[in-house]
């Protein structure tokens, strides 16, 4: 139920009460024909989980969720038009329909958080408490300071953010001052190939000069050649003339025999001359030849000149590029040499720092090598314990064998005394017929069958062995502490029981203990246990306690109309709370000896256990005032259902 109580319950019509939570309907269904009853959802469901799955009036017709039926809307209508009261502020006349609106707005005891959560104001409280505590807010009255020392922590986040950027540029000076380096060299290459170049320049001045005194070489042995010429050209005529002259002499050999001596002279002479001549001509032509080489020389040198012009010129572009970005590469070194001397002071500082480093990196390295002998002895030893762990397995193996021998005895006379039942001529055929009836591996329904000591061996046989029923309900019997101490036996050997109820059957706290002690085993298969109304008291809960300590299979625990006190509850709690983490749903309502003492505990327990999602707790002692704090206990839960 939510935090409200209604107005007038006693004048609320009997048509609109649920007869399983004796209040008005909530999300209300209707059961198929032929009971056709109106139930509360949850309270139906419940009842259907825990109890059976057969319909509650004619207890023969099996019911699942999808045959239950929305009840009309106009009943609905009714039930949204109760009036309730609040019972955080006291409100009334609140239409039910319109109490989730009044809780979450309108409420003054509805839990609100403080205007200064914004500076790490941890309160939360009702509503109408609000102004008190603005007034006395310490966040409040130190909103300033505290607004000035969370902005001086972001500045102090801006800081270490500004520090993480110096670094990044130091990186990044560092990477210029590099650069710097490698454009310096650049430089010191670019300036020895300009040295290269003007000293290539100096032998391309020499090379001119040579070839200036070459060509007037050359010119020279022209003009010689021209005077040579001039004088071939002289003598090609005077030989003409001699020719002539021997023609006349031919015809006047006769007075040339006067002449003949003189003419042998002359003869010898020319002779000489053309001698001469023959050797100025080869001289001119070896001349000839060496002009065309040196022509042809002087061809490349213009080119290769033209070419070194072109590339003096490229180069001495190249150059003034060049000095401008020196020039712009000094004024930034200007403006890093500044940084350059703070970041040398902390070079310095690092490199004190490093001689530390270094002389701890000395003693890393000799705990290092002890460490690897250390590792080489535990390798050792590790392959010594691998063996022993062979040696331990083969041995647990054997134990194990030994384990499952004792086990055989131990449960031998179980299965014995099911054979002397067997073989007894005790018989029960309605019983049977009623067991057999039931499906395999399905719900066995033996509710108000008056089954007796003589009897359980018939249940036990046929629906835990036989059957192998996954739920038995057990309801309204005669059952006494040996059957009860024997039917718990058998749990600790079966494997396919799930769901177990009974209720109204007076058992004692000895047959809760041996039921507690057979779900210690960890072959158990239980998952839901109901054991209401069994005149249970504390030391029957204290022993289930401890078996939730240990069993990690049951989920659902029914303990409502018993004899548990204050006492146990909070010993239940507390191992709930610290011990126990499959748990999901406990029902302890109309035990009436619960009172507030143990609010406390049981609010421990609902904050702090992850798997708990279903707490019931209604028609105990428990004040308003305390029922108001379970309900605010569960406000950060999401959909757990606490019913008070």
């Amino acid at each position: 139920m939510d935090n409200y109580e209604y107005m007038n319950i006693s004048a609320i019509s009997d048509a609109l009460i649920c007869e399983i939570c004796r209040n008005p309907f909530i999300n209300p269904v209707i059961l198929p024909y032929p009971c056709e009853r109106t139930y509360c959802l949850k309270c139906i469901q419940s009842n259907l989980e825990k109890h059976s799955n057969n319909c509650m009036q004619c207890n023969k017709k099996s019911l699942s969720n999808t045959e239950l039926k929305n009840e009309s809307p106009i009943l609905r209508k009714m039930l949204d038009n109760l009036l309730v009261r609040c019972r955080s502020c006291a409100q009334i006349n609140i239409q039910r329909s319109n109490f989730s609106k009044h809780i979450q707005q309108m409420c003054p005891k509805r839990i609100v958080s403080c205007s200064a959560n914004d500076i790490q104001c941890s309160w939360k409280g009702h509503f109408d408490q609000l102004n008190q505590h603005f007034n006395v807010c310490p966040y409040e009255k130190l909103r300033t300071p505290l607004t000035k020392l969370i902005n001086d922590v972001q500045r102090l986040d801006q800081l270490d953010q500004l520090q993480t950027n110096f670094q990044n540029l130091k990186i990044k000076f560092q990477q210029q001052q590099n650069q710097i380096e490698q454009i310096e060299n650049e430089n010191k290459i670019l300036n020895e190939q300009i040295n290269e170049m003007k000293k290539f320049e100096i032998e391309h001045k020499n090379l001119n000069e040579k070839n200036n005194e070459q060509i007037n070489e050359i010119n020279q042995l022209k003009n010689k050649k021209q005077t040579i010429q001039d004088q071939c050209d002289q003598y090609k005529t005077t030989i003409n003339d001699l020719i002539i002259e021997l023609k006349t002499l031919s015809i006047s050999l006769q007075q040339a025999n006067i002449l003949i001596e003189k003419f042998e002279k002359e003869n010898k002479l020319l002779q000489e001359d053309s001698n001469q001549l023959n050797l100025s001509q080869i001289n001119y032509q070896t001349l000839d030849e060496l002009y065309q080489q040196q022509q042809i020389q002087i061809d490349s040198f213009n080119k290769e000149n033209q070419y070194l012009q072109e590339e003096l010129l490229y180069y001495k572009q190249e150059l003034e590029q060049l000095n401008q970005h020196f020039k712009q590469i000094q004024t930034e070194n200007q403006q890093f040499h500044q940084r350059y001397v703070l970041y040398n002071r902390e070079n310095n500082t690092l490199n004190e720092q490093n001689q530390q480093l270094n002389q701890q990196l000395i003693i890393y390295k000799k705990n290092l090598q002890q460490l690897n002998q250390d590792f080489k002895q535990m390798q050792i030893d590790n392959q010594q314990l691998k063996e022993q762990s062979v040696r331990y397995k083969i041995e647990i193996d054997e134990l194990t064998i030994k384990n499952k021998r004792l086990e055989a005895k131990l449960y031998k006379p179980i299965i014995q005394s099911h054979k002397i039942a067997d073989k007894s001529n005790y018989q029960n055929t309605g019983l049977e017929e009623l067991i057999n009836r039931c499906q395999t591996s399905s719900i066995v329904n033996l509710n108000g069958q008056k089954i007796n000591d003589d009897d359980i061996d018939i249940v036990i046989n046929t629906t835990l062995f036989n059957k192998q029923c996954q739920s038995l309900i057990l309801w309204n019997n005669c059952l006494t502490s040996y059957s009860i101490s024997k039917l718990f036996s058998s749990l600790s050997i079966n494997t396919t029981l799930k769901k177990l109820s009974i209720s109204k059957n007076h058992l004692s706290d000895i047959a809760i203990k041996s039921l507690s002690e057979s779900l210690l085993f960890k072959n158990s298969t239980l998952k839901e246990l109901v054991l209401s109304s069994n005149e249970i008291t504390d030391e029957g809960l204290i022993y289930l306690s401890d078996m939730l300590k240990i069993n990690e299979t049951l989920i659902v625990l029914g303990l409502q109309d018993n004899k548990i006190t204050n006492k146990a509850i909070q010993y239940l709690c507390q191992v709930i709370q610290f011990n126990n983490k499959t748990i999901e749903e406990i029902s302890l309502y109309s035990n009436k000896l619960i009172t507030d003492i143990s609010i406390d505990y049981i609010l421990n327990m609902i904050t702090n256990n992850q798997s708990l999602k279903t707490f019931w707790i209604w028609d105990c002692q428990l004040s308003e005032q305390g029922k108001c704090k379970l309900q605010q206990s569960i406000q950060s839960k999401i959909d757990f259902d606490l019913r008070l």
